[in-house]
């Protein structure tokens, strides 16, 4: 039993060596921007005379003398700021529509915006507020602060946020005394942390919850108005986010926040003084579903309102658009109405639209806003240059050469502004080379690590193919012999030991971090390991290798190709729902014809009688068959559409959730519930009917009663989460979710403590005592037990105890796995979703049985029999993958179920980003997770369904003359297929070597998918679409592959508990029978 557990270490040896390919390659492909840790810093004017810095006239004279010489400098304050962000304020929800009698939800709902714009013209601006992809709050929240562009790989920090240390406009508010007092979205406080005097800080994740966070805010939100000791107040409100989340924008919650949302602007516009000035924004927008996260108009067209009661703004005379502002643009334009330093690393441009007109003394306004825009021009061109210095060969020279000569010419043109007419030429030209530095940037920062990339795609490709040469091209007993428990010791050892090296000396071989030299010297060593390997055994790989044919599963092979070539073109990954729906029927098409052709002559006699063939088991397989393929296409009606294929208005959540009084809206809701409950009620009768049901031990009891619990909580929450009435406590609605995870930690204890399905019944009580109804009763008994005792020794030399189970020994305890596994899948899903992971289950049913039904009937000997297919390991590879699609997932940012985060954990229970993180990835990569946890059913099955339905998986003329089996059946070699899964026990070695390679062949399947996605990605790297389409499909693939591998592994785990179980069970049984 050791071997076996040498195989799982040698799973999870080759599954690190895949992952840290494919971790390499992302740092090389998907770089993030390199922080700069220096700080800008200046002396603040004040127009107080007693200070030591006081703007007096012979201060302003001698600033204009060299202009230059006037970044060290900062202008007096201008005013006081209120920041109030409302989490995913779109655009199109402050724009006012007159004559407009039917209005959406979100549509005229902020009123307050059009009255003050309309009423005060010179003391309003609205714009539309651009914003960096991704647009992840985190991300948007960055780029608001720092003034600098988030980079792509940063979204994945989004369910932990760090504390940030690149200079920010926070910092320096709070550097020069200018006090900061902050209500709302705990991410404020994550990110500057002891920065505020005050803060009201909330958890931010919760997206059921509508109100929380903004009734806290709001309840604070007069006092501080109130109050003078602040120079600063922000507000963030999550509730308008929240509620596109849960229901989307055209749902009439969000007529009610956005109502709630403009009370709100109209009791700051009430209480604010003269002196301050109120800024009201959305940190992004929102797609028709109401998500984001990705780079499409609805999600980066946020709305930019601002308002200042006793001044007025500077109108866009002086080079600023009025209509639309970069996001990044804020921090410049903050820092010069407060009059502080801009953050060094800011690569926006003040906007002077919202900059109050007021006078600085001795100063005119055009003075003024030279001052300011030379100052912002200094510092870009400042942090530009030092970047490119401390990041060599970033740019280009003659990039460098341009931008230096431009700012040279700057530098003179600035001396020669004397009027108003002149600043308007110099600033107009000013602002469109800082753009040409930040467009000039936003290339920079996606230019790729090759020595990375190309080392990961090496380091992938190597453990794929040597583990295909090695382990695909060896059988059991030969695997036995190479992997030993001592040598697969040894190279875990050497590896810990290659690892170290590469962690201490990684600066020796100019590597970047101590991660990549890890993953290299453990990659290159385990190459070795598999090359050494592979030419000690040459000599039978190539005896077997060349015992394949040549063209052998050429239509498999080439459905495989197509699925994997889908990555090097956007537009079949933009239409791979379709594609892989094609192939998975191709697949299932190819294993019903394999049956007709290989299954009909042996059911016939050679000869075609319709009749006979009507009543052959080769039918039913056939009808089987088109069942999978109606589901298949059944399934096309729960895709989620893309943005780019246009009329994307599926899954806008606008529909309601589950109310009695719409039973049009209703069916989605109801049809799921019914599909889980006959899910979990067929699983049932199965194992009942296998008699893995039978006994009263606890694990029994769970496997009897547990998915039937588990079914009501799923079908309750799923109806619940979803339904229109408002009086339900979300305690009870979690406490269903954390019920199911309640069982599924308990199956888990149970299957690493006793996870076997079984059932024995000892001899001493097989004997029935007879009575007589017309003689005495006490004499027959007496008799009875006499005859008993005399004879019992006899009996029991003869007689084995009888257990129950043994023919599904493996199957039942990974079926009961599989039950509690997907239950917890299904709740973290939405209804249609659900309704498609069970869709899935239905033809992973049909798969097996057509499956099993070939390969028994095609065997030609034991270890061939176990050993599935390579078009049924396609097939199953296949469904894996197409499940993620029809559990209504797709392969964009903006699309990720959030909202599976919070399951069972919206009452307060568990704050965790960790946890958050896992229940996202279970809910993204539902189809990978089952179905790789439950790839051993894809051989075992057809075992059990040779002995529990040997009329349906056995031809009734694969039997020789006078009934007795032919030598090419396995019973004709000596293998009892009515002992089912038993059968595998008695023949451990081989059984367990088969489920090793066929986990490896699996592995080396995903592997060769998540290399093309990376190939794909390094041959578009200057694609258009790459940040769009092909780098969020290969970061989809990337986890998929991680989690993936884990699950095969967990697999494999799985079957080992469960043979060492029933090895002490068998041992336990012997003693019983001798004692």
């Amino acid at each position: 039993m050791y071997y076996a557990w040498s195989y799982l270490l040698v799973l999870i040896w080759l599954a690190y060596m895949l992952s840290s390919g494919v971790l390499l390659f992302s740092r090389g492909f998907l770089l993030s921007r390199v922080s700069k840790a220096d700080v800008s810093s200046c002396q603040r004017l004040s127009l107080n005379e007693s200070d030591e810095y006081f703007l007096s006239e012979e201060i302003v004279q001698e600033i204009f003398k060299d202009v230059n010489a006037t970044s060290h400098l900062c202008l007096p304050q201008k005013s006081k700021v209120i920041i109030l962000v409302i989490d995913a304020l779109k655009h199109e929800f402050g724009v006012y529509k007159e004559n407009l009698t039917a209005p959406l939800p979100f549509e005229n709902k902020l009123t307050i915006m059009y009255d003050l714009m309309q009423n005060s013209p010179d003391n309003a601006r609205l714009m539309r507020f651009k914003a960096d992809p991704p647009t992840t709050t985190l991300q948007r929240l960055k780029g608001l602060t720092t003034g600098s562009l988030p980079t792509f790989v940063d979204m994945g920090s989004n369910f932990a946020s760090p504390e940030i240390n690149e200079d920010n406009i926070i910092d320096q508010l709070v550097k020069h005394n200018l006090p900061i007092v902050f209500l709302g979205d705990s991410t404020w406080t994550e990110l500057y942390p002891r920065r505020f005097r005050r803060s009201y800080s909330y958890p931010s994740f919760d997206i059921f919850d509508l109100d929380t966070v903004d009734n806290k805010i709001q309840q604070h939100l007069p006092k501080e108005l109130g109050k003078d000791d602040w120079q600063v107040l922000i507000a963030h409100f999550l509730g308008v986010d929240h509620c596109g989340h849960k229901h989307g924008p055209l749902h009439e919650e969000m007529a009610r926040k956005l109502d709630e949302m403009n009370d709100v602007i109209k009791s700051i516009v009430a209480k604010m003084d003269g002196d301050t000035t109120l800024l009201v924004m959305g940190d992004h927008g929102m797609t028709a579903s109401g998500d984001h996260g990705g780079e499409t108009e609805d999600e980066t067209n946020a709305l930019l309102f601002a308002y200042a009661k006793g001044h007025k703004f500077i109108g866009s005379e002086f080079g600023s658009d009025n209509t639309t502002m970069q996001q990044i643009d804020l921090v410049p334009t903050l820092a010069a109405i407060l009059g502080v330093p801009i953050p060094y690393s800011n690569l926006g441009l003040i906007n002077f639209n919202l900059v109050p007109d007021i006078k600085v003394p001795y100063m005119s306004r055009f003075e003024t806003l030279l001052l300011h825009a030379w100052q912002n021009a200094q510092q870009i061109y400042k942090y530009f240059f030092s970047y490119a210095l401390e990041n060599k060969r970033t740019f280009s020279v003659d990039e460098l050469e341009q931008i230096h000569n431009e700012y040279i010419l700057f530098t003179h043109r600035v001396k020669t502004v004397y009027n108003e007419a002149g600043f308007k030429s110099f600033v107009s030209d000013l602002n469109a080379n800082m753009r040409l530095i930040l467009n000039t940037c936003r290339e920079i920062w996606v230019k790729f690590d090759a020595v990375q990339m190309s080392q990961g795609l090496l380091f992938t490709l190597l453990p794929i193919f040597f583990s295909f040469l090695l382990i695909n091209n060896l059988n059991s007993i030969e695997l036995y012999h190479i992997f030993t428990l001592k040598g697969i010791t040894y190279t875990y050892l050497v590896t810990i030991a290659a690892g170290f090296f590469g962690y201490r000396f990684f600066k020796s071989f100019s590597f970047r971090s101590e991660e990549h030299g890890v993953i290299f010297f453990t990659n290159i060593l385990g190459a070795f390991v598999l090359v050494f390997q592979i030419l000690q055994n040459w000599r039978r790989i190539a005896d077997n290798w060349s015992s394949v044919k040549r063209f052998g599963n050429m239509p498999t092979r080439i459905i495989f190709l197509i699925s994997v070539s889908v990555f090097f073109s956007n537009s079949f990954v933009i239409q791979e729902p379709k594609i892989l729906s094609y192939l998975l029927i191709a697949c299932i098409l190819l294993l019903a014809y394999e049956v007709l052709q290989k299954c009909v002559r042996l059911e016939l006699n050679k000869r075609f009688r319709l009749s006979q063939f009507l009543r052959s088991s080769t039918v039913r397989l056939l009808l089987f068959s088109v069942l999978a393929i109606i589901f298949v296409r059944y399934t096309y009606t729960l895709f989620r559409c893309r943005e780019e294929q246009g009329n994307c208005a599926d899954f806008s959540n606008n529909a309601g959730g589950f109310s009695l009084k719409r039973p049009a809206s209703s069916k989605t809701y109801i049809l799921a519930v019914v599909i889980i409950v006959l899910y979990t009620t067929v699983s049932r009768l199965y194992l009942r009917h296998s008699g893995s049901l039978t006994g009263g031990s606890p694990n029994v009891w769970l496997a009897r009663y547990g998915p039937t619990i588990a079914s009501i909580c799923a079908g309750g929450h799923l109806l619940l989460a979803h339904s229109a009435v408002k009086n339900v406590k979300r305690t009870h609605i979690d406490a269903m979710a954390l019920v199911i995870y309640g069982l599924m930690l308990i199956q888990i204890v149970v299957l690493c403590v006793s996870p076997l399905l079984t059932f024995y019944v000892l001899p001493n009580f097989s004997t029935p005592i007879q009575i007589s109804p017309w003689d005495n009763v006490i004499p027959q008994i007496f008799k009875k037990i006499k005859r008993m005792y005399d004879d019992a020794e006899a009996r029991a030399n003869q007689m084995d105890a009888m257990i129950y189970g043994l023919t599904t020994v493996y199957s039942s305890a990974t079926i009961v796995f599989g039950l509690f596994l997907s239950m917890v899948l299904i709740v973290l899903l939405e209804p249609r979703a659900s309704i498609g992971m069970i869709s899935c289950v239905a033809i992973a049913v049909v798969i097996i049985l057509v499956h099993s039904t070939l390969r028994y009937r095609t065997a030609t000997s034991f270890e061939n029999c176990l050993q599935p297919t390579f078009i049924g390991i396609v097939s199953w590879f296949l469904l894996a993958h197409f499940c993620f699609f029809a559990t209504s997932h797709q392969t964009t940012l903006s699309q990720i179920d959030w909202r599976a985060a919070f399951v069972g954990r919206t009452s307060g229970l568990g704050k965790s980003h960790l946890i958050s993180g896992v229940l996202v990835i279970l809910n993204t990569f539902c189809g990978q997770v089952f179905f790789f946890c439950m790839y051993n059913l894809l051989s075992v099955l057809t075992f059990s369904l040779c002995a529990l339905y040997p009329k349906l998986i056995k031809s009734p003329n694969i039997s020789g003359a006078g009934g007795t089996p032919s030598t090419a059946s396995l019973e004709g070699m000596g293998y009892d297929m009515l002992r089912g899964e038993f059968l595998l026990f008695e023949n451990e070695g081989t059984f367990l070597g088969s489920s090793f390679k066929l986990a490896v062949q699996f592995l080396i399947l995903q592997g060769i998918k998540v290399f093309c996605a990376m190939l794909a990605c390094t041959i578009h790297c200057r694609h258009l679409m790459v940040w769009k389409i092909f780098a969020p499909r290969f970061i989809y693939e990337g986890i998929g592959t991680f989690v993936s591998l884990a699950a095969l592994i967990v697999g494999y785990f799985v079957i080992l508990r469960i043979n060492r179980a029933l090895e002490r069970l068998i041992f336990k049984t012997k003693n019983m029978k001798l004692d």
